[in-house]
């Protein structure tokens, strides 16, 4: 998906619920055959930046022509992805029927495993939390964790009923060497080995028939800033997340960007060697 500079905004027609689009986040569609899935996600997305939006509207954002873009929210509104809002009257012509993501349309579910607490959030096809279930503990043992994710899951899905269907896919984020630090958090080596010999998103993938994506919980925070926060003005900028330790991720135009290792933006504390009393840090941000 490509992305354009945007210029000023055009006045829409009273009553359109608008949030203005950031400059450097403004889909570009293709006219050319061949390019239907494409087109639809540049569709869908064009609405998840601006809110619900007329036809006519998401042919001049998205350049594409009055006949593609009828053709895709036909599509659209046929798999339940999109729905139409009530016409907008007060102008000359025929009113304006703006179109806005169905709610109910899709859902994700994120599954973070952090050194202190575990969160699982259902998220809706707009992006709105609609539950969530969080389990703090001192340190995270894989023996009692992981059959406990597998319940919340179980729990959570069946409580979508008729709508589980609509559960397109898992997002697990962890940190990176989830078995390490044992020291500083004072955890059993035992205990803290165990996830060192474990396929986390195996496991997870193992609870549900939805597929499971894994991701450093550092690189998923920054995803979301991006996509869902004050990233979405930004066209480059460095992400500091501050959990029991520090980490970081780095976004460049408007895209995460790993680095050959996969530790890019992976900013990070610093052993203190000369910390030696009572009190003192032994770690420096």
């Amino acid at each position: 998906m490509s992305f354009v500079d945007t210029p000023d905004s055009p006045t829409l027609p009273a009553g359109v619920s608008r949030l203005l689009a950031p400059p450097v986040l403004r889909p570009r569609g293709s006219n050319h055959v061949g390019m239907r899935q494409f087109n639809e996600r540049v569709v869908l997305h064009a609405i998840r930046l601006n809110g619900s939006l007329p036809k006519a509207e998401l042919a001049r954002l998205t350049g594409l022509t009055a006949q593609t873009i009828g053709m895709i929210t036909a599509r659209l509104e046929e798999d339940g992805l999109l729905i139409r809002h009530d016409p907008v009257r007060g102008r000359i012509g025929q009113p304006s029927v703006p179109l806005a993501l169905n709610p109910d349309g899709a859902f994700s579910l994120g599954i973070k495993i952090g050194r202190r607490s575990a969160d699982l959030l259902l998220v809706d096809f707009t992006g709105t939390v609609r539950r969530r279930e969080s389990m703090p503990y001192t340190f995270p043992d894989a023996r009692t964790l992981l059959p406990a994710i597998q319940r919340h899951m179980g729990s959570i899905q069946d409580g979508l009923g008729a709508l589980a269907l609509r559960l397109v896919g898992v997002g697990l984020a962890a940190p990176f060497n989830l078995g390490g630090w044992h020291k500083m958090l004072g955890l059993p080596p035992t205990v803290s080995d165990e996830w060192n010999h474990i396929d986390l998103c195996a496991q997870v993938q193992s609870f549900t028939d939805a597929p499971v994506s894994f991701a450093r919980d550092t690189a998923a925070a920054c995803v979301a800033e991006l996509v869902a926060g004050r990233g979405r003005d930004l066209k480059s900028f460095l992400y500091l997340f501050v959990d029991t330790f520090v980490g970081g991720g780095l976004v460049i135009n408007s895209h995460l960007h790993n680095g050959v290792h996969g530790n890019a933006g992976a900013v990070a504390s610093l052993p203190l060697q000369v910390s030696s009393g009572k009190g003192l840090p032994e770690q420096l941000l």
